[in-house]
This record gives C-alpha cells, sequence and structure tokens, in this order.
C-alpha cells in the first residue's frame, strides 16, 4: 500500500506532509497524482510511515542546513 502525500511549506519557513490518500499500488497513486495535477507531491510506502523510517519535510528541511 502507498500513501499519496503532499508537501506544503509556508511563508513562515514552515512545512507540513498531508496525506491525501492511501492506495493499493505505486501505479495507481502515481496515476492519481498525476490525474490531480499533484507537483508537489509523492507516493510512499505505507510502510515507511509505519516503522519509522520517514523523513517529514520539517526534518529533510534540517538535514541540507
Amino acid at each position: 500500500m502507498y500513501a499519496l502525500v503532499m508537501f506544503v511549506c509556508y511563508l513562515d519557513g514552515g512545512c507540513a506532509d498531508i496525506v491525501l490518500d492511501v492506495l493499493r499500488d505505486e501505479q495507481q497513486c502515481l496515476a492519481v497524482m498525476q490525474e490531480q495535477q499533484l507537483r508537489h507531491a509523492g507516493c510512499y510506502p505505507i510502510e515507511d510511515f509505519i516503522d519509522g523510517f520517514w523523513f517529514s519535510t520539517d526534518q529533510g528541511q534540517n538535514m541540507h542546513r
């Protein structure tokens, strides 16, 4: 299963990851992402969220500083 995640960064510098949907497989997730014309989004395996391997945009943003 894959999560369709949208990334939103605010003008004040804060960022958020918003799970829009959970889909059966990556191909279905990518199709929905294209259909909705989401450019700042991605498809990620649900197991990454559950197992704690997920880096939020806030964590990723701090890694590059």
